[in-house]
């Protein structure tokens, strides 16, 4: 049965003491006190709208708001993401007896953390994943075989963020004991923590729920990695998540194709999900529950390409061998191919490093080179875009002054 804690606080949705302190220069900033404004947590987000979490009467109470841009503590607006902290207040002549008034956000709080992702395309930008994360949960299946190359991308977008990053492997029931531990050994590089989730005798959750007690942390995989079936496991502790039983369905789900294990988009958009950390015997007996502790998942749909970030010193620190290497070479600007006194070069002759690896992190190194370079042509082109904007305004207005047709 589900444990539901006694009563939920803003403690619950992540909330801390250091926060207090930016609401209350926040609501200073909106010319008000901190009693004048909603404080609330992002926990959906989508085209038009986004969702909000907040807590009243011990109660969680969802919110609806605009998706609309808010000026964030530089001064600057831009839009609200999933995990974010805002200040919100009720919009006029909405809500009613059955559901609360709508909130529009005024401001957001500063971010200990911002999780983008590059997009795979050659003109998007890059695309925000969540906000004020602890970690960043790399969700990997071990069938199909575990690529690794995947999980150095997602490792360096945790680090270019400065969260923490585990690794957690599904379906380790459907590979034989010593494939499982190659993968364990393999794989662990760079990561702070690697655990194994098998579902042939029972889904137990448990060391993923001791892994990310107390933390905001982002699920990120593949389609099919089985990352809802997680969600929802840790949500219904001692129940089978693949139970069709709508009850415990949180985050939908759907089965992967039999014949190479992949799956189709069933998580369509990030979700924020505050997992129950009540301690109590059952459902109903709140003798002994106590509060949750804060810990709180975001659930994110399935990611088929991942570009490189463009951050090279967090590549450099999810390849922190090969960045060793490359410290100790002869020249500072050393490309490791044919200068004389590469100590890379060295040690790929001498087995100490492994060419495969030392491959992918050339790629990453290229690829994250030219994602900066078109990072810098897209601002230059949007500030032109601003300027002549400007300009032609400022024409216009100059025109009708001296009273001259446009």
């Amino acid at each position: 049965m589900t444990v539901t804690p006694a009563s939920y606080t803003l403690e619950t949705l992540g909330f801390d003491p250091s926060w207090q302190g930016a609401a209350i220069r926040a609501a200073f900033t909106l010319d008000g006190t901190l009693e004048d404004f909603t404080l609330a947590r992002v926990s959906a987000v989508h085209r038009t709208r986004c969702e909000l979490l907040t807590c009243e009467r011990g109660e969680l109470v969802k919110l609806s708001a605009p998706l609309r841009p808010v000026e964030n503590d530089y001064g600057e607006e831009e839009y609200p993401v999933v995990g974010d902290w805002v200040l919100a207040q009720p919009i006029p002549g909405t809500g009613g007896e059955t559901h609360p008034a709508e909130h529009k956000p005024l401001a957001i709080l500063p971010r200990r953390s911002y999780l983008t992702r590059p997009s795979a395309t050659r003109e998007s930008a890059d695309q925000p994943v969540a906000a004020n994360v602890d970690m960043l949960c790399i969700v990997e299946p071990c069938f199909p075989e575990p690529s690794i190359g995947r999980i150095e991308r997602y490792t360096a977008l945790a680090h270019a963020s400065g969260v923490q990053v585990a690794l957690i492997l599904t379906k380790g029931d459907l590979v034989t004991a010593e494939q499982l531990a190659g993968y364990e050994e393999s794989l662990a590089g760079g990561v702070d923590a690697v655990l194994t989730v098998c579902t042939d005798n029972g889904y137990d959750p448990a060391p993923v729920a001791e892994l990310v007690a107390g933390r905001t942390a982002a699920f990120l995989g593949r389609s099919g990695a089985g990352k809802s079936t997680l969600v929802n496991a840790l949500l219904n502790p001692g129940v089978d998540p693949r139970e069709d039983s709508q009850e415990y369905q949180v985050q939908v789900t759907s089965t992967v194709r039999d014949a190479d294990g992949k799956g189709r988009h069933t998580t369509t958009s990030r979700q924020m999900i505050v997992l129950p950390g009540a301690e109590g015997s059952s459902e109903g007996d709140s003798t002994n529950a106590k509060s949750s502790s804060g810990t709180v998942l975001i659930d994110t749909p399935g990611v088929r390409a991942l570009a490189a970030t463009s951050d090279s010193a967090a590549i450099d620190e999810t390849f922190d061998d090969v960045s060793g290497y490359a410290s100790a070479c002869r020249y500072s600007d050393c490309s490791h191919s044919s200068e004389p006194g590469c100590a890379v070069q060295q040690a790929l002759a001498d087995g100490s490093l492994d060419p495969e690896r030392f491959e992918r992190y050339r790629r990453m190194i290229a690829e994250s080179a030219r994602l900066r370079l078109r990072s810098q042509e897209r601002e230059y082109r949007q500030s032109n875009r601003a300027f002549t904007k400007a300009n032609k305004a400022g024409r216009r207005t100059l025109m009708s002054i001296k009273g001259r047709a446009n």
